[in-house]
């Protein structure tokens, strides 16, 4: 059991990297398309493409890390007006709300996915990609953030950052 936790963290943490690294890319193909466009050369057509795709896959990647650190926005002007108990039962409402959210979004990602798969769907754009390539992604990042609410919500933690969960 112990390494399957840490085969999952490293997947975990692996993703959350690459969304970095994607992030990073982009910023890279932005400078790099204004600064051709700019020196009066054609850039490629493909920055605009792996941008597009680089904007679904950063958050779908990125999300359960997000979870696993408690760093997702939430309103903490009505958190911390609530007394204790109040506060302890909203917290448990919105976890399991978030892993109900999540686990529908990662079940239709994942039939998306495999309709995308058996129909050899195809994402034309600058370069022709297998859609499921793409969509892969929905299952795997909203599936892990639901097995990140699922443990906040089995370990009684709140969801939310330092200050606010009472402990």
């Amino acid at each position: 059991m112990r390494s399957l936790a840490k085969a999952y963290d490293a997947v975990l943490y692996g993703m959350a990297w690459l969304a970095g690294v994607l992030m990073v890319a982009m910023m890279a193909m932005i400078v790099a398309d204004v600064a051709l466009r700019n020196s009066g050369f054609q850039s490629s057509a493909h920055f605009f493409s792996f941008t597009e795709y680089f904007l679904l896959l950063i958050p779908l990647l990125g999300a359960p890390w997000l979870v696993r650190e408690k760093g997702h926005i939430y309103i903490e002007l009505v958190v911390s007006a609530l007394p204790e108990r109040p506060r302890q039962w909203l917290t448990t409402l919105v976890a399991s709300v978030c892993l109900l959210t999540a686990l529908v979004l990662a079940w239709y990602g994942g039939a998306v996915t495999i309709q995308d798969f058996v129909g050899n769907e195809k994402d034309v754009r600058s370069l022709d990609m297998p859609r499921w390539m793409l969509m892969v992604f929905m299952p795997l990042g909203f599936g892990m953030m639901a097995v990140e609410f699922a443990r906040l919500l089995v370990r009684r933690e709140s969801p939310y950052g330092a200050g606010l969960t009472g402990e």
